[in-house]
């Protein structure tokens, strides 16, 4: 099985609106304006489902930012360019990452899950939404597991949060799955980015991880770099990041093909 691996999209609609004074959208919005806007090229992802199709692709992660702040219109950019993938034959899995919670009043009404599935398998009894964490069977061998850490933050912080109540469910999830496992959140567990954008307790997520060496492969974004860690002797997985699909830095994306009872990466130019 082929697999497609990208991130941090950042479909941008600026807004005027007034009424964004009173929450951090203005702020992104001043951002993606005199920062952001020369930096990112989105024609790139143009030719992206046709190419993912001839490469023999059948499932791709984004693994959070598709927005950059959580403007409704922002999601159907979002929303449009997965249709596109799935037009192709090719299934998509997204997570949100902080820009999909962006403003505390997206954060609180999980406006993300209005447009992409909270839960990818109801007979596992989590989902993202409510759990922080969800999963689904891949192929034989294998299960893909995505988490939610992603939260709203004051103005210059742009950190995660490994809930404990996400913790408690992905350790009962992980104990039930004896198969090999990729997983999938926006933050590195980590603690190589400055204060304001690390992940606070990624240390318990990497102890978690730790604990069930059947997690084979850890795919992450929000860092706009790209890496590829392999960690397994270190007892840790395969750790991949794709860096922002959309910047006009990046040149690629990470195809990961898993089998029964191996796996391995590539990188892609675009």
């Amino acid at each position: 099985m082929k697999i497609a691996h990208i991130s941090d999209l950042h479909f941008v609609k600026r807004s005027w609106n007034p009424t964004q004074f009173f929450s951090k959208r203005w702020l992104g919005n001043l951002n993606s304006l005199f920062i952001r806007r020369k930096d990112f090229d989105y024609a790139k992802l143009e030719k992206l489902p046709s190419h993912l199709k001839s490469l023999g692709v059948s499932l791709v992660i984004i693994s959070g930012d598709v927005t950059t702040t959580s403007d409704k219109r922002e999601f159907e950019l979002a929303r449009a360019f997965t249709a596109s993938l799935e037009k192709e034959g090719l299934e998509v899995i997204c997570i949100p990452g902080n820009h999909d919670h962006y403003t505390r009043s997206d954060y609180r009404n999980r406006t993300f899950y209005n447009y992409f599935p909270s839960s990818w398998d109801t007979s596992l009894g989590c989902n993202l939404k409510n759990d922080g964490v969800t999963a689904k069977k891949l192929c034989p061998g294998w299960w893909i597991v995505g988490l939610d850490t992603a939260c709203s933050t004051s103005w210059v912080y742009s950190t995660g949060y490994f809930h404990p109540r996400t913790e408690k469910a992905l350790d009962e999830l992980l104990q039930k799955l004896p198969e090999q496992i990729l997983l999938v959140n926006h933050f590195p567990f980590f603690q190589h980015e400055s204060k304001r954008k690390v992940m606070l307790r990624g240390p318990s997520l990497q102890h978690l991880v730790e604990k069930f060496p059947q997690v084979k492969i850890y795919c992450h974004g929000h860092t706009h770099r790209r890496c590829i860690a392999p960690l397994e002797a270190s007892g840790l997985p395969l750790i991949l990041d794709p860096g922002s699909t959309t910047h006009r830095s990046n040149d690629g994306w990470h195809l990961i093909e898993i089998q029964e009872n191996t796996y391995s990466q590539k990188w892609i130019p675009l």
